[in-house]
């Protein structure tokens, strides 16, 4: 089948017959026919369409005259029906008569072939799949559904809220009336020397055994979540201070908007610091923090945290300088 049909629509005409003028030989690609009235190419008819032996079904697409019937290639003829393969030649008078429906509906459904699977290998009937990637030539796609599951198309409703809803967030957040929590997942292991524990970190993409004295930049508008639920927190509560080391060097608890819950090496247990201008403090004297161990001393390493009021040069609140 000529590849020009798959996309054709094809025409038909009710009881439409004439006869051959002349002979339409076994190569011919133009039939001289008594009159083609009332025919519209493309469209299909059949040649001695009650001889058994000299039956033949073309396809005609080219250009007709009063008396003309043309098809674009020799491929066009003997299609699926016809007497023969090839050889065919109709003498003068031979009657020409419009096909039955039969070459109609297999182009029909090649055409609709090319936009949905129209033999339901990858689905069912009634649940038509695309063949091939949608191009909305410039439309619109109209009454579209609410999006239920993660590869369901979204509607401009849908999006607008959704934008608007993550604005809205933005906004608090930059205002200052509300806080986007960054995790950072703690665990304890040796520091290398085989007599001091100390904190790894771990945060994002992270993955493994964490870093050692991280240099921490946490930024207002944002809540620090230390998680200290892996087992290897077991009896050593991370704890603040404005001081190294905290309360093993003579210094203090620090616990301006810090919340803990829960028992370190347990499920949930966790300390959070939420940076306000009231975790700055006056005039922003609070800049920097050191994370310790309230039960062990050297815990923190040489790890620092450095608050900042806005976010100049700092990517989500939190900029890791990872050292050894």
């Amino acid at each position: 089948m000529a590849s020009t049909r798959k996309a054709a629509e094809t025409f038909t005409r009710n009881a439409f017959e004439t006869t051959l003028s002349s002979t339409f030989g076994a190569t011919d690609t133009t039939a001289t026919v008594a009159s083609t009235s009332g025919l519209t190419s493309p469209c299909y008819l059949v040649i001695e369409p009650d001889s058994a032996t000299q039956r033949e079904y073309v396809f005609f697409d080219g250009t007709f005259t009063s008396t003309q019937l043309v098809t674009s290639t020799a491929d066009n003829r003997y299609l699926t029906g016809s007497s023969a393969a090839s050889g065919l030649s109709h003498p003068q008078n031979s009657v020409v008569r419009m096909v039955p429906v039969q070459q109609v509906y297999e182009d029909m459904f090649d055409a609709i072939g090319q936009v949905v699977d129209v033999s339901y290998a990858s689905g069912t009937a009634g649940t038509p799949k695309l063949a091939a990637n949608l191009d909305a030539n410039n439309n619109k796609i109209t009454n579209l559904t609410t999006p239920t599951a993660a590869a369901d198309a979204a509607n401009k409703s849908y999006v607008d809220t959704a934008d608007t809803s993550l604005q809205a967030s933005i906004d608090s957040i930059t205002a200052g009336t509300a806080s986007q929590t960054i995790t950072i997942t703690v665990k304890v292991a040796d520091d290398g020397s085989g007599s001091q524990n100390v904190f790894y970190f771990l945060s994002g993409t992270d993955s493994g055994a964490g870093t050692k004295s991280s240099n921490f930049t946490f930024q207002v508008g944002f809540k620090y979540y230390f998680d200290q639920s892996d087992s290897s927190n077991t009896s050593h509560p991370l704890k603040l201070s404005t001081t190294a080391n905290g309360t093993h060097n003579s210094g203090s608890e620090f616990t301006t908007n810090v919340t803990t819950s829960g028992t370190p090496g347990s499920a949930g247990a966790y300390t959070q610091i939420e940076i306000t201008p009231e975790t700055l403090g006056t005039a922003g004297a609070t800049k920097t923090l050191y994370y310790y161990c309230s039960s062990h001393t050297g815990m923190g390493g040489s790890g620092e945290i450095s608050l900042y009021p806005t976010s100049t040069g700092v990517s989500l609140g939190l900029a890791l300088a990872l050292g050894g």
